[in-house]
């Protein structure tokens, strides 16, 4: 994900995330809201519903290898770039 860092607009910056499982889920969320697609497009390149994409992003259900894997390549993103747990943050 090279450039700029996507975050949020409008909307107050989110708490630190405490959680891998918590990282990944905001990396996703940034990343998806930074390419201008709903979560429903998201589930349907990766073989899920809405719901699913809604519960990773809200880190009420952990993402298995298989799926970081599929989302990552539907965000066109490397697999660590959703790790990232500065992502959306401003740069020192």
């Amino acid at each position: 994900m090279a450039g700029k860092r996507p975050t949020l607009s409008g909307m107050p910056t989110p708490r630190k995330p405490s959680s891998i499982k918590e990282i990944f889920g905001l990396c996703v969320r940034l990343e998806r809201v930074r390419q201008g697609m709903s979560q429903e497009q998201l589930g349907q390149l990766i073989g899920r519903d809405q719901a699913y994409v809604s519960q990773v992003e809200s880190a009420k259900r952990t993402a298995t290898l298989e799926s970081v894997g599929r989302i990552a390549e539907a965000l066109r993103v490397r697999p660590a770039d959703l790790l990232d747990e500065n992502l959306g943050r401003p740069s020192p």
